[in-house]
C-alpha cells in the first residue's frame, strides 16, 4: 500500500539485489586471467604471484585464489607447495587428448546444428566462412586461424545445447592455448579450406549425414598431423 514502511524482509530484498555477489568477481577474474594464459600473456612454467595479480586487476587476494583453484582444475594452472600458481606446460600428447574429444565434441554439434540452427545462425556461419575464404585466398595465417576457431565455435553454439557449448569451450581452450604457443596444429592449404567447404555447405544445406562425415574427416586430418608431430619430437 502507498505510504506503508519496508519491512525487513523487503529491505533485504532490495539490499541483496544492489549489490554485487562476491562470486561474480571471483568470475571476473578467471574470464580475465584465462584468456591472458591462453593468449600466452603468462608463459609456461611462470610462477603467478599474488601481489602482482591483485594489483594488476585491483583485487584483494580472496578472490584471486578461489580463481586459483578454478584455473588448476581447469588445467591452466598446477598449486605447488613453495611456489604457489604455476603456469602449466602444455604437450603435444595433451593436445591429441583435447583434439580427439574436440572430434566427437563437433560432430555431434553440427549434427544437431543441421536440425536445430536458426537461420540467423546459419546466415552468421556463412559470413564467418567468407572470411575465412578471404584470409586462404591472401594467405593471412594469423587471421585464418582467427577465424577458423569463430566458425567452429559458431557450429557449436547453432547445436543449441548448453550443455555441449560449455564443454567444447573448455576444450577448445586448450587448443588455442597449443596454437598460440606451438604454432598451428592444422596446416593452412587449398585442401584443408576445401574441407572446410564441404562441411560448411552441408550444415547450410542441413544435410546432417553429410555434414557430420564431411567434419570428421577434416578433424581427423588434424589428430593424424598432431600425431606425427609428436612423433617428430620423439
Amino acid at each position: 500500500m502507498p505510504g506503508q514502511p519496508k519491512t525487513l524482509d523487503n529491505q533485504l530484498d532490495t539490499d541483496a539485489s544492489s549489490t554485487i555477489p562476491r562470486r561474480s568477481l571471483q568470475e571476473e577474474i578467471a574470464s580475465r586471467l584465462r584468456s591472458e594464459i591462453v593468449e600466452g600473456v603468462w608463459a609456461p612454467g611462470s610462477r603467478l604471484q599474488e601481489r602482482v595479480l591483485c594489483e594488476r586487476y585491483g583485487v584483494s587476494r580472496s578472490p584471486l585464489r578461489e580463481t586459483f583453484q578454478v584455473m588448476a582444475k581447469e588445467g591452466l594452472l598446477e598449486l605447488l607447495p613453495g611456489r604457489g600458481a604455476v603456469v602449466t606446460r602444455p604437450t603435444m600428447t595433451d593436445a591429441l587428448e583435447n583434439a580427439e574429444v574436440l572430434t566427437a565434441l563437433e560432430v555431434l554439434a553440427i549434427t544437431l546444428a543441421c536440425e536445430r540452427a536458426s537461420d540467423e545462425q546459419l546466415d552468421e556461419i556463412r559470413r564467418l566462412h567468407e572470411k575465412v575464404r578471404g584470409c586462404n585466398e591472401q594467405h593471412d595465417i594469423a587471421r585464418y586461424f582467427k577465424l577458423n576457431n569463430a566458425v567452429h565455435r559458431a557450429i557449436v553454439a547453432a547445436s543449441n545445447n548448453a550443455a555441449l557449448i560449455a564443454v567444447h569451450d573448455g576444450v577448445q581452450r586448450h587448443i588455442t592455448r597449443l596454437q598460440n604457443l606451438s604454432g598451428a596444429l592444422e596446416a593452412v592449404t587449398d585442401n584443408s579450406f576445401t574441407e572446410h567447404e564441404e562441411f560448411v555447405a552441408a550444415l547450410l544445406a542441413r544435410d546432417a549425414r553429410k555434414a557430420g562425415a564431411a567434419l570428421k574427416a577434416h578433424l581427423d586430418s588434424t589428430v593424424e598431423k598432431i600425431k606425427d608431430r609428436i612423433i617428430a619430437s620423439e
